[in-house]
């Protein structure tokens, strides 16, 4: 088993709908199982080499917690240099997503001007603003700030209609998958409702910028229940975190939220806008560290795929536990996002249930692979 695992997703169909959604993830416990019992500086060095994935604002949450944990002050200086890795890091995540991963998504090949791009964003820093804008015009065909300026729906329609970039084909895509879906659904009175139609309660939304004095309860969490971290919860209930949870008070998002079937067409336009928040120079990484008694401390970062939360246990210069919840953790949790944006939906047959899924997926964007089994019954 490698270090990162991967997700098993199994759909099970039954009389034209998906009757139930099985999560299974094979990701090990590496902090409690490696990280717990080394010391501070051992910890520090092997968190990095952990993760393949946001392993930036894994170091960084890792420093925040053990520097809590240790009752030191964190500094602003400190916060500012953990800020600028995360914006990197973030910029890298979703340019690459937005420039090679979308277009293939609808069977397009990245362009060359696209690879270019993403080269420029592996290098991105937040004050390159050259770089950011050359970005900028290759994925969204014009600069951050004229994509900024559209915040209404005709005006966000008009741009992924004149579909000038592989982004807004691809945005246009899923929003017309959405459409179709919605009058689909609405010719069958007795559908179940998706988890982002209007009025439905859907999973709860988690964002540190919400709530941060609750982040407490997430290391008390981790404290007290080993298995926390791998089903976590938020004041009792699953819930979705990442760019739609950050951005979803926008009134563009909010609007985009309130016409659609599901939560898709806006999760892939958050992630575009703070995409563009970063390219202008607008981007705010938020990060943050909690001291509790007994030489306990939490690091939080929000990552370009949403709230990630280190919880450590400190004696001395030893960490004796050990606990991180990621944001894969929160939003394929069994009883979560994905689960219930499928429960329920209507499809014509295994080859849609798959697609529809894989669509849901990419839209939480997993920190690791993973694979799609249907039981057609």
């Amino acid at each position: 088993m490698s270090l990162e695992g991967e997700l098993h997703i199994g759909l099970r169909l039954q009389g034209g709908r998906i009757a139930g959604v099985r999560l299974r993830s094979t990701r090990p416990d590496v902090a409690r199982a490696l990280l717990a019992g080394r010391s501070r500086t051992a910890v520090a060095a092997t968190v990095p080499q952990l993760f393949a994935v946001c392993a930036r604002s894994q170091a960084v949450a890792c420093d925040l917690a053990c520097a809590a944990a240790a009752g030191e002050t964190v500094t602003s200086e400190s916060l500012q240099r953990g800020a600028m890795a995360v914006a990197t890091e973030w910029v890298r995540e979703c340019a690459w997503r937005t420039l090679l991963t979308w277009p293939q998504a609808i069977d397009e090949t990245p362009s060359a001007d696209a690879l270019a791009a993403a080269r420029l964003a592996r290098h991105f820093s937040p004050d390159s603003n050259g770089d950011g804008e050359a970005i900028a015009r290759t994925a969204l065909g014009c600069s951050a700030a004229d994509w900024l300026a559209r915040q209404t729906l005709p005006e966000l329609d008009r741009w992924i209609d004149a579909g000038a970039t592989a982004a807004a084909r691809f945005v246009r895509e899923v929003r017309d998958e959405d459409a179709a879906a919605g009058i689909a659904a609405a010719a069958q009175p007795h559908a179940a409702q998706d988890d982002g139609a209007a009025g439905a309660a859907g999973t709860r939304w988690l964002a540190a910028a919400d709530d941060s004095a609750a982040l407490n309860d997430l290391l008390w969490a981790c404290d007290d229940d080993p298995a926390f971290a791998r089903h976590p919860t938020w004041h009792g209930a699953p819930a979705e975190t990442g760019a739609l949870a950050r951005q979803r008070g926008v009134p563009l998002i909010a609007a985009l939220l309130a016409r659609s079937h599901t939560r898709m067409p806006a999760r892939f336009v958050a992630r575009l806008r703070e995409l563009a928040l970063w390219l202008g120079g607008r981007g705010e990484a938020q990060l943050g560290a909690q001291a509790l008694p007994d030489g306990r401390g939490i690091g939080w970062v929000e990552n370009a795929r949403g709230l990630l939360a280190h919880c450590v246990r400190m004696n001395g210069e030893r960490a004796t536990g050990y606990a991180l919840v990621a944001p894969t953790d929160w939003n394929f949790h069994p009883a979560g996002a994905l689960s219930q944006a499928l429960a329920g939906v209507a499809v014509a047959d295994a080859q849609a249930a798959r697609r529809l899924t894989t669509r849901t997926v990419d839209s939480l964007d997993p920190c690791v692979v993973y694979r799609v089994e249907v039981d057609d019954a």
